[in-house]
């Protein structure tokens, strides 16, 4: 019975090491923005521009990129650097801005410019 009992500790315990979160876990990898405001992309913004593609990378140097790609083909790209603890995200852009964001196991939420972002790792 103490046998049975020690192995399922041991795999509770291994399902917690999964979470990107966890003692073990990273928050680096490449996300894909899937909601804007809760909305599916493509996204379409009050000036009539469509976003229709985002992809946010953390690296685990600490620093960050994040492309955003429109219909009027066109990109923008933002890099800086981040902060984590444990799973709680702070980015500090190059041009100065700096915002929340948070990862829960595959997603990742940042609020940026009156925007909630919903990524979800690749």
């Amino acid at each position: 019975m103490r046998r049975l009992a020690m192995f399922a500790l041991a795999a509770t315990l291994a399902a917690c090491n999964s979470d990107a979160t966890g003692p073990n876990g990273s928050v680096s990898g490449t996300y894909e923005l899937r909601t804007l405001n809760g909305q599916p992309l493509p996204y379409t913004f009050s000036s009539g521009l469509r976003l229709i593609d985002n992809d946010l990378t953390l690296y685990s140097d600490g620093t960050y990129e994040d492309v955003s790609s429109y219909s009027d083909g066109s990109t923008d790209v933002d890099e800086g650097y981040y902060t984590d603890y444990n799973g709680a995200l702070t980015f500090y852009s190059t041009t100065g801005f700096v915002y929340q964001g948070s990862v829960t196991r595959d997603i990742l939420t940042t609020v940026y410019n009156g925007f909630t972002h919903v990524f979800e790792r690749d």
